[in-house]
C-alpha cells in the first residue's frame, strides 16, 4: 500500500511540475496603441512587430476604430511595434519592450506622418531604411545633435595658458 501511494505521489508531483512548465512556456501577448502627430488614434491602420534581436517580422495586424492593436502567443525576447504603409514603408516606431514569457506587455507607436500634412509629407522625399521622409528626417536630426554635442564635448580649451 505505502509503494502504491509513494508512486502515486510522484506522478502526481510530475504532472504538476510539467503543467507549471507548460504555463510558463505559453506565449505572452503584446497589445498596444497607434498614434498619429497629434496624439490621435490611428484607425485601420497596419501595425508590424519586429524581434528586437533578430530584425524578423513576426507578425502584422491592422488597429481597431479605436487604434489599438494585439499580438498573442508571443515568445518570450523584445519586440518593436512599427506602423506600415500600404507598401510595407514604416511610418512609425515604437520603443523596444520586453515581454516575459506568457505575460503580456504594452506599448505605442507614433507615425508622425499621419495627420493633416500626410499627402503633403510623404508624396516625395527620401526614405532611409524603408522609412517615410518625415521619420527620416527625425533620425538624421537627433544623430546630427549627437555628434555636434560629441564634438563640443571633446574639444579642448583653446586659450592658452601661461
Amino acid at each position: 500500500m505505502r509503494k502504491i501511494v509513494s508512486v502515486g505521489l510522484i506522478v502526481v508531483m510530475t504532472l504538476a511540475a510539467a503543467s507549471s512548465t507548460l504555463v510558463a512556456q505559453s506565449g505572452g501577448a503584446m497589445t498596444g496603441v497607434a498614434r498619429g502627430n497629434h496624439l490621435q488614434s490611428l484607425a485601420s491602420v497596419n501595425v508590424q512587430l519586429r524581434n528586437f534581436d533578430t530584425g524578423i517580422v513576426v507578425g502584422t495586424t491592422t488597429t481597431t476604430e479605436a487604434g489599438t492593436f494585439t499580438f498573442g502567443e508571443l515568445p518570450a525576447g523584445k519586440y518593436i511595434a512599427e506602423v506600415v504603409d500600404a507598401a510595407g514603408k514604416i511610418l512609425g516606431v515604437g520603443a523596444p519592450v520586453s515581454l516575459p514569457a506568457g505575460g503580456t506587455a504594452t506599448t505605442s507607436v507614433i507615425a508622425l506622418a499621419f495627420g493633416p500634412s500626410t499627402a503633403s509629407s510623404t508624396a516625395g522625399g527620401f526614405g532611409f531604411l524603408g522609412m517615410g521622409p518625415i521619420t527620416t528626417m527625425t533620425i538624421l536630426g537627433a544623430a546630427a545633435a549627437a555628434s555636434v554635442t560629441a564634438v563640443v564635448a571633446t574639444r579642448p580649451n583653446a586659450s592658452p595658458s601661461s
